[in-house]
């Protein structure tokens, strides 16, 4: 048998290698091509630089945790970029972040590089996202959609904002709520946001999980309390028990009557909650362990459309110097706050949210919201699995059974919201709703002249706008969590004095002055609230592919509402809509230990845009 060689090795001629690296070029520039296609038409790539549509995207800000109570949130920081300055300044003249307050205590912290703490505070570029540039080729633009667009005047530059108003209609914005009216029609109709965009936007007021028992061990009060002696409060002030050793009744809700016009409305027990809140001067002596001399238990306040990311103090400004205070762990910074972070309009749209444990499935949980004055309730009858919305005082409201499961000896999440004249009700990330009802809805009798008025301001019952109550069972209660809806404020010319506040005569003009303690006293003295409830309302006309757009950082945000005081119409044209953003892909990174470098991917932040 002959022995068949193996084939001699190849050599590549000079045609071969120039094959080679002609395939390498046509394939690298295959990739460029398809890279520039996909981002002309299809995925872009944006990094937000601007805190205008906090804090749903963030702009540059630091992220901060509350050196008093350890709650999280986050102060613009675009004030130290030249991002968006029509006239740049050198580096080294912008200023820095020094301080901010937290939304949960109103400690205001010192955030500067020489604190006592030896903290470092960095501040962080924008979000970076994907925007989706091909939908609006398949669809259209949509209602509450966060959405990127050219700006009008200047096409170069992209604006990002949450798309309001469309085409065709007339916008009024009103009491912080969106209303439109179609062609031809007489009647304003709210624009109510999905579940998602509702729980991307409302804003913290209060989270008991970060309670500080070493003040209320003081005497100074808590924010949730009750006067009922079958409610018992942890050791750690963070949950609540509602214990109950009687007979259970059969609860029987008559004629459609909400529960508290029952019989058996005596036996229901209730944990309130009131909006207590500390000024500047307040945790001068708290932060010392000593009760403020002039305001010694706290006093409830309403609740406005405050947000923590506008309080940032800088080094330019005029915030008084720093305070030096002893605490149990030693020597502290404080500031005085900044104006500009004050909430000027009162916000009575507002949702509860807790996790509830009902150890047997017997008796009856109750929600309720204030809002102007009306409680606005939703009952939970444990033992039939049934929710009831309703308004007490107002009989008009037809109340509507919905099933609702609730199962006993688990935590179950529970939110109640009272949101945009409608009571909506989502229990473990849920919404509850027979049969596309919307049995919570009331605004047909919000028009001119009905019961619930528009028009209507705080009274002395907004100053405990929450409450949770219970009869018939042992509930245990933690989590608690209290917020506010989003707030439009109503204006189109920055020329305005006092452009962040609606009321029509604002007390912030006469009378008071705009400081820490005039303030707090203007939204803790029902007294002084006869103006409020009358609020400027703002009216936009928008024809074909015309569209509104608004910041989430209302008080902040140089939107569209704003436009005309430059002299640009007040809308966005189709031919300048870009697309839709989608996913944030990388919110900033965490610091390589050691350095200042934050390129560890923060996976946590990492979310879709709602």
């Amino acid at each position: 048998m002959k022995k068949i060689d193996p084939e001699p090795p190849k050599t590549h001629e000079p045609a071969d290698n120039f094959r080679l690296i002609r395939e390498g070029f046509e394939t690298l520039a295959i990739a460029l091509i398809l890279a520039f296609l996909f981002k002309a038409f299809i995925i872009e790539l944006y990094c937000i630089p601007t805190g205008s549509m906090a804090s749903t995207l963030m702009g540059r800000h630091k992220d901060v945790n509350c050196e008093v109570c350890g709650f999280p949130f986050q102060l613009s920081a675009s004030d130290e970029s030249n991002e968006g300055r029509e006239n740049p300044r050198d580096k080294n003249e912008l200023p820095r972040v020094i301080g901010g307050t937290c939304p949960q205590c109103q400690y205001t912290m010192y955030v500067g590089e020489d604190n006592l703490a030896n903290q470092t505070y960095m501040s962080f570029n924008g979000d970076r996202i994907f925007v989706n540039k091909s939908l609006f080729n398949f669809r259209e633009p949509s209602r509450w959609h966060v959405t990127v667009f050219r700006y009008p005047t200047k096409p170069q530059v992209n604006y990002i904002k949450r798309l309001v108003g469309m085409e065709n209609e007339t916008v009024m914005l009103r009491n912080g709520q969106v209303f439109t009216q179609k062609e031809g029609e007489d009647h304003w109709e709210i624009q109510r946001k999905p579940l998602r965009t509702l729980l991307a936007l409302l804003r913290p007021v209060d989270d008991n999980d970060y309670v500080l028992p070493a003040i209320h061990e003081l005497g100074w009060k808590t924010r949730w309390y009750s006067d009922e002696p079958n409610w018992q409060r942890s050791a750690d002030y963070k949950s609540f028990t509602r214990t109950h050793d009687g007979e259970t009744k059969k609860w029987l809700k008559t004629n459609m009557r909400p529960f508290s016009e029952t019989e058996d409305a005596h036996e229901m027990t209730w944990l309130k909650f009131r909006y207590i809140t500390a000024t500047t001067s307040d945790w001068l002596h708290l932060a010392e362990g000593k009760l403020p001399p002039l305001n010694p238990t706290g006093t409830p306040q309403l609740i406005t459309d405050t947000l923590a990311y506008n309080t940032q103090l800088l080094s330019s400004g005029t915030h008084r110097g720093v305070h030096h205070v002893n605490t149990a762990h030693g020597e502290a910074q404080m500031c005085n706050r900044a104006f500009g972070g004050f909430g000027l309009n009162w916000v009575g749209d507002l949702a509860v949210r807790c996790a509830l444990n009902v150890e047997k499935k017997e008796g009856v949980v109750s929600l309720r919201l204030v809002k102007g004055g009306i409680t606005f309730q939703c009952d939970l009858d444990i033992a039939a699995g049934m929710a009831f919305f309703s308004i007490p005082d107002v009989p008009e409201f037809k109340t509507i059974d919905t099933k609702a499961a609730f199962p006993a000896g688990r935590d179950i999440d529970v939110m109640f919201c009272n949101v945009d004249e409608e009571m909506r009700l989502v229990i473990d990330g849920r919404e509850v709703d027979m049969f596309g009802t919307r049995p919570g809805r009331y605004d047909s009798l919000c028009v001119d002249g009905g019961p619930l008025s528009r028009d209507r301001g705080p009274t002395a019952l907004d100053l405990e706008p929450v409450a949770i109550g219970v009869w018939g069972t042992t509930v245990h209660v933690k989590n608690l969590k209290v917020m506010r809806n989003m707030y439009y404020i109503s204006c189109d010319d920055m020329t305005r004095d006092h452009l962040n506040c609606d009321l029509i005569r604002s007390p912030f003009h006469y009378g008071y002055h705009t400081d820490e303690e005039s303030i707090k006293r203007l939204l803790s003295t029902p007294d002084l609230w006869e103006h409020f409830g009358k609020t400027r309302q703002t009216v936009f006309k928008l024809e074909k592919d015309q569209f509104l757009m608004c910041g989430d950082n209302s008080a902040y945000s140089q939107d569209s509402r704003l436009w005309t005081t430059f002299g640009i119409p007040h809308y966005v044209e189709r031919k300048f809509l870009i697309g839709e953003a989608v996913y944030v892909f990388w919110p900033h990174g965490h610091r390589i230990p050691g350095t200042r470098f934050p390129f560890i991917p923060n996976f946590q932040k990492m979310r879709w845009i709602d």
